[in-house]
């Protein structure tokens, strides 16, 4: 009978030592890249709250630390003040990044309130505390590529020189990304679910609001340019497009869809196709908010019975069409002015 071969025990010991001695040496290696790693990004965390002092922004926090090994960075910080050269504060409980070690271009962000701005100059003041608060950011060569943020049950109390307002909702998103085959320019998607108007106790219905558009050039604001820059880029005029528009107020809803421009003094300019569906029941829930003797509301309801008779019916609700220009921030349906819309920034800065 033939016995099987064995192998020597001592080329097994070997073999188990070897083994043990490479693993051994990865770590070591992946513990010195970690900390490596560290160090590079607490130097970066350095200059870039460098570079915002020398812009005139000035950030601290309390317990800054970084934290995560293996696997990941963490970065975590208390009780984050900010401020800038016009004397305008934000104060945020804490602010957590997160980053995987092996990608390290995709940080996870997480804000924990209670924060308050405020701004002495404009007299205004705010109070923000919301459930939970993250966002998703991506690079993308050197500069901010897709955000992604979600807050879940937000709300807010808002005081400004003539009136205070307070507001909770049940969600609030914000999507920014490049437009697909339209290089450099700019999509977002916001939305607000079921957003409360405290401080109107007379208006009882939530509105729901879902928007979309489009800014050719827009990437920039990614890369650092401000709105008044990237209208001197696109030659005095920067196009921006509404795909969509959407709010929902009870029983009734309006949306709208257009091309606007935004001039070289940030005033907006364009046209609007407007449509509103059950508009009897949008008028009567925003009634109360009407003084008496203001005749808006009156002019307003005139105007939507005289295109009653042109009313077509969508997805089963009354809808009339309504075109509505822009014209230097005077916004209007037909001769009946609706508001002025201010500058969307000051001419020169």
């Amino acid at each position: 009978m033939t016995t099987p071969s064995t192998k020597p025990a001592g080329s097994t010991r070997r073999r188990y030592v070897l083994l043990i001695g490479a693993l051994v040496l990865v770590a070591a290696g992946w513990s010195a890249a970690w900390f490596y790693g560290r160090s590079e990004l607490a130097g970066q965390i350095d200059l870039q709250l460098a570079g915002l002092s020398r812009q005139g922004f000035e950030v601290s926090c309390q317990d800054l630390s970084i934290a995560g090994y293996p696997f990941r960075y963490e970065v975590r910080c208390h009780d984050v003040v900010s401020s800038n050269k016009a004397g305008a504060t934000g104060t945020l409980g804490t602010l957590t990044a997160v980053a995987l070690i092996y990608n390290p271009w995709h940080v996870i962000f997480e804000a924990g309130g209670p924060a308050r701005l405020t701004d002495p100059l404009q007299g205004l003041a705010g109070d923000f505390g919301w459930e939970s608060a993250r966002a998703s950011l991506k690079m993308s060569e050197g500069s901010l590529g897709a955000l992604d943020a979600v807050v879940s049950k937000p709300d807010a109390v808002i005081e400004g020189p003539y009136s205070a307002g307070l507001f909770a909702a049940d969600k609030a998103e914000v999507h920014l990304r490049e437009a697909p085959n339209l290089p450099g320019a700019l999509e977002s998607f916001l939305s607000l679910t079921a957003l409360k108007l405290k401080s109107l106790p007379d208006l009882k219905e939530t509105v729901s609001l879902r928007a979309q558009s489009r800014i050719t050039g827009g990437m920039g604001l990614f890369a650092g340019a401000n709105t008044a820059q990237l209208v001197q880029a696109n030659d005095g005029e920067l196009p921006v497009e509404l795909v969509l528009f959407e709010a929902t107020l009870g029983e009734s809803r309006v949306n709208a869809a257009g091309d606007l421009v935004v001039s070289g003094d940030g005033m907006l300019s364009g046209t609007l196709d407007l449509t509103v569906g059950n508009a009897d029941a949008l008028l009567e829930t925003l009634k109360p908010l009407f003084p008496p003797q203001d005749s808006s509301l009156a002019l307003l309801d005139g105007v939507l019975k005289s295109l009653e008779p042109s009313a077509q019916e969508i997805d089963g609700v009354s809808t009339i069409a309504l075109p509505v220009q822009i014209d230097h921030g005077l916004v209007r349906i037909g001769l009946l002015p609706l508001g002025q819309i201010p500058p969307l920034f000051q001419a020169g800065t």
